[in-house]
């Protein structure tokens, strides 16, 4: 009877989850949300989703990171559930396990978002000779990035940085910090997992 409940739950969620990307997605077609099964779509995942919306810090700048972590969220939840249903019994372990997992996951793909655009900023700032018109769409990337990888590159350099100078060191840094963090969580998951209860 469990393993029924658990099937329809985990069913549910996969399902919910794939609403709330088609919702992600309605965002990038105009006027797709205002069809009548935009509207339906969008009834159904924003409560859900607004919630996360509403949370200031998961806004970068003109980046909005929300509908990574609830998406992330919802997977965390279906992950939990089929460890439970694959082995029969709610493991800690392999509960601890998926969590560290799952916010790896979110933190990841929020890191490799960032890191991506670090990195081409920096390479049109290469070619461009360092400069870029003020009305071009890089200001706006710029506006995004400025602070936070000035933020990063003043931990390891006190002395003045130009702006190309502080992509790179925040490139490199972003990079060691996802390669070591992959290794970590790796570690520590497979510890989680022979915790015996």
């Amino acid at each position: 009877m469990i393993e029924i409940i658990l099937t329809v739950i985990s069913a549910v969620l996969n399902i919910y989850t794939f609403l709330c990307m088609f919702n992600i997605l309605m965002s990038w077609i105009p006027g797709l949300k205002f069809t009548a099964f935009g509207r339906f779509i969008y009834k159904i995942t924003e409560p859900y989703m607004g919630f996360f919306s509403r949370m200031n810090f998961l806004h970068l700048g003109g980046l909005d990171f929300s509908p990574i972590v609830s998406i992330g969220l919802l997977g965390l939840a279906s992950s939990i559930l089929s460890g439970i249903f694959a082995t029969g019994r709610i493991f800690f372990g392999a509960i601890l396990a998926s969590i560290l997992r799952n916010c790896w996951s979110i933190c990841s793909s929020l890191i490799t978002i960032l890191f991506l655009l670090m990195l081409i900023r920096w390479i049109v700032l290469l070619i461009k000779g360092g400069q870029t018109s003020f009305d071009s769409g890089w200001n706006q990337i710029d506006i995004l990035l400025n602070k936070f990888c000035y933020k990063i590159a003043g931990t390891f350099y006190k002395r003045n940085l130009n702006y190309q100078t502080a992509l790179l060191i925040s490139w490199i840094s972003l990079l060691v910090i996802m390669i070591s963090g992959n290794i970590i969580i790796r570690t520590l998951s497979m510890l989680c997992l022979k915790i015996p209860f």
